[in-house]
């Protein structure tokens, strides 16, 4: 009777190492694929970064071409002024 419970002590006991094994089996899967889950995010969040500096940067510009435009317009109406005043005063 004792060896028969020893017997079954230890088929109990390898049914539990076989279980565990299969759940850190498949906790080492899950490990992997969160390390990989980890490198694409780190990639993603690098091209975001990337793609979110080139969109200030070409924000910057389209403010800056604005502004060359208005500087533009600004000397053009003070040109015509200035001329109309030349004109104005040598007719006198």
């Amino acid at each position: 009777m004792n060896e028969k419970y020893i017997e079954e002590k230890f088929k109990h006991t390898e049914e539990k190492l076989d279980e565990h094994d299969k759940r850190i089996n498949e906790l080492e899967k899950t490990y992997i694929i969160m390390q990989k889950m980890d490198l694409r995010v780190s990639n993603i969040e690098k091209s975001v970064g990337t793609i979110n500096n080139k969109l200030d940067e070409q924000s910057e510009n389209k403010g800056k071409k604005w502004d060359k435009l208005i500087d533009y317009i600004f000397y053009f109406v003070i040109a015509i002024l200035l001329g109309l005043l030349v004109a104005k005063l040598g007719l006198k």
